[in-house]
């Protein structure tokens, strides 16, 4: 995970909504709110960075803990995965 690029699955929306952004995969109907450092989170991850380039940026914005942003953005990333929401970048 550490070195890998990752995309919006194919036909994902992105939106944002005022403090929030959604995502939702049309096909299962699968959706995931994100609060504003969550959209920083995925905004880097599909622009093309690696899950360490987006841990810096993060830190570096947000002023929070390595070992915290590291854990939130594992989970974001994989829970997002097994929604069908991201994908891994070819």
């Amino acid at each position: 995970m550490e070195n890998k690029c990752y995309q919006l699955a194919e036909n994902v929306l992105f939106q944002k909504v005022d403090d929030e952004t959604v995502l939702l995969e049309p096909t299962t109907g699968q959706y995931y709110t994100l609060d504003p450092v969550g959209t920083f989170m995925v905004e880097q991850l599909i622009e093309g960075h690696t899950f360490g380039v987006v841990l810096e940026k993060v830190t570096n914005t947000y002023s929070v803990e390595l070992n915290e942003v590291s854990a939130d953005l594992k989970e974001l990333i994989t829970s997002m995965i097994e929604q069908s929401l991201i994908v891994e970048a070819a």
